[in-house]
């Protein structure tokens, strides 16, 4: 089973892959780099953006999305920015594999209880990785 974590920040998307094969977990992103949308105000940019995002879903194959919640009703410093909730739409869009939103909150319980075998390449994919990691262990 291999299952995408997923953070946004800001216009960036962080994606970590993890595949579980014989209750065996390993990280299989290899040398993906973020990818970020550069300009939401035109569509040429969006349609990229999507299209880039996208395929790199289908190299993967995955069997689920796991994405961080953000919470809309946020405010200071905790609000998202509007830019991601349009990104989190285009992730939405994917239609082979089952979409879902894990709130933080679930996430820093179940660490507190669990361990990660698993350590991300860069330290930036951290949040990432709990996602997919999380969904994985619960699968």
């Amino acid at each position: 089973m291999k299952t995408l974590g997923i953070e946004i920040k800001g216009r960036k998307v962080i994606i970590v892959a993890l595949e579980k094969v014989g209750g065996v977990i390993t990280d299989i992103t290899g040398t993906y780099k973020p990818i970020e949308l550069e300009n939401d105000t035109e569509a040429q940019n969006l349609r990229m953006f999507k299209d880039t995002l996208l395929a790199c879903f289908d190299n993967f194959s995955p069997d689920a999305i796991v994405i961080k919640y953000r919470n809309p009703k946020g405010k200071g410093d905790r609000a998202p920015s509007p830019i991601s909730f349009k990104i989190e739409g285009i992730i939405q869009l994917y239609e082979h594999c089952p979409i879902l939103m894990v709130f933080p909150q679930t996430i820093s319980a179940y660490f507190k209880k669990n361990r990660i075998s698993l350590n991300a390449k860069y330290t930036y994919q951290n949040d990432a990785l709990k996602y997919a990691y999380y969904y994985l262990s619960n699968n």
